[in-house]
């Protein structure tokens, strides 16, 4: 059995509660393997596990003796001129300077290293580990993979190297600790939906795995999609009637309509009838008279056309905002409620992708996602007027699609005052400019009943 008090060779920042076994080394580089961290900074995980298990974080008071002494042990030897190079701060401002006072640069050190361990401090005191596993262990190496996905996070390396991202000047420990817990509780709000769209591939992301995704483009790509959920114009709707149909295989009751429909009520209505004739004759002509007739239920999923705007422009963020309304529309899909249909377009419309299946949804917006645009000109009409007429097309040959509507997603802010809205009879158009201002085209989709934004 481990003696209790090792955690203290790693860190001395935190202190654990008495009854806890601090992990081995070796027990860090196994739990660090299986999330897939190649470094970590064995002092950070004691930190973690210490708070995990209900240790508390100690005051700078309490370890800056400590703090001082490593730094004399790790002085190193002055230039050839005698001198140490020190950092000073002069009206808030950090300044280089050489100095030959031995316990001056011993001072000035120990104060820099203070502020990274205090950065360091600040961020533990406003992290929930627990969030991030089940053990104490578990906890703290999935924390350190989180915070591997931020600028600065990464490495550290097992002697407790400082990681830069605490090491900045302008450091906001809290912050990061903010956005570590955001990525959790966004994890933990995903719809089925959503999580479909993030795993398109049924990998069976982890928590974890998908954890990080949300700290990296993919968070926009939600946050959007999410966005749009609160547009009422945006709301998706299969249409389900009831056709009369001889050889139907559902009967339907409804009120009589008019006294040439008297062969199709029932036999308990005739035998009123016979009893009281004026009754009967009263309820005939004020619909109140059942009549039974076979029914085919119809539905028809709503149709989707996006265009998408394949200039080079079109990638970073603006590629995964784009994705995001991709993905929002395609979360119909995989309700059973529409049909997709999207074309990357420059001058003409490009070829068209379907999605009317969960598979073909998810097999979509994997495809867009890897996407690389590299198209010339741009043509917003040309594209809009070919997707009208391409979803007429179907519906005219009996495809079983209503209400359709044409997404258009693009940085250009070329004019579309060309297009009428006479010419797409039928179809509401909505335009989203992206991070640029496209008048004309915001017009055109709000003309035709359909959302218009700019600087999207």
């Amino acid at each position: 059995m481990r003696e209790e008090g090792v955690m203290s060779q790693f860190t001395f920042r935190t202190t654990p509660p008495a009854t806890y076994i601090s992990p081995t080394a070796d027990e860090m580089r196994d739990a660090a393997k299986k999330v897939g961290l190649k470094s970590f900074s064995k002092d950070l995980v004691a930190d973690l596990c210490n708070l995990a298990a209900g240790g508390r974080i100690t005051p700078p008071s309490g370890y800056r003796g400590e703090v001082m002494r490593r730094v004399e042990e790790r002085l190193p030897a002055p230039d050839s001129n005698g001198s140490w190079s020190i950092s000073v701060r002069k009206n808030g401002v950090k300044t280089s300077v050489r100095t030959k006072n031995r316990q001056e640069a011993i001072q000035a050190k120990t104060d820099e290293a203070m502020r990274y361990h205090g950065n360091v401090c600040d961020f533990l005191g406003s992290l929930e580990p627990a969030s991030f596993g089940e053990t104490p262990l578990e906890q703290a190496m999935a924390c350190l993979k989180l915070l591997s996905k931020k600028e600065g996070g990464q490495g550290g390396g097992e002697a407790g190297e400082p990681l830069p991202i605490f090491s900045e000047e302008n450091s906001k420990p809290e912050g990061i600790a903010e956005a570590l817990r955001d990525a959790i509780e966004v994890l933990e709000s995903l719809s089925p939906e959503e999580k479909a769209m993030l795993d398109p591939e049924e990998k069976g992301l982890s928590k974890l795995e998908v954890a990080e995704d949300m700290l990296g483009d993919k968070r926009l790509m939600i946050d959007i999609s999410r966005q749009l959920d609160q547009l009422t114009k945006l709301q998706v709707r299969r249409q389900r009637k009831l056709e009369v149909d001889p050889a139907g295989e559902e009967v339907r009751t409804r009120p009589i309509r008019n006294l040439g429909e008297l062969s199709k009520i029932s036999k308990t209505a005739w035998g009123m009838r016979q009893e009281n004739p004026t009754f009967f004759l009263y309820q005939a002509v004020t619909g109140q008279l059942p009549v039974r007739e076979r029914v085919t239920r119809i539905e028809k999923k709503q149709s989707i056309f996006i265009l998408v705007d394949g200039s080079g422009s079109m990638s970073g963020r603006r590629h995964w905002k784009a994705t995001g309304v991709v993905m929002n529309r395609l979360k119909a899909v995989l309700a059973g409620d529409a049909e997709v249909f999207l074309s990357v377009f420059d001058t003409s419309m490009g070829n068209v992708s379907h999605a009317g299946t969960p598979e073909e949804a998810k097999e979509l917006i994997k495809k867009f996602q890897a996407n690389n645009f590299s198209g010339g000109g741009t043509d917003i009409a040309s594209a809009v007027r070919a997707a009208h007429k391409y979803i007429e097309d179907l519906i005219s040959k009996g495809a079983a699609l209503y209400r359709p509507e044409i997404v258009v997603l693009t940085d250009d802010d070329t004019s579309v005052a060309s297009l009428k809205k006479s010419e797409l009879a039928g179809t509401r158009v909505h335009g989203f400019a992206m991070e640029v201002a496209n008048k004309s085209l915001v017009d055109l989709a709000r003309s035709t009943g359909g959302v218009g934004i700019d600087k999207f």
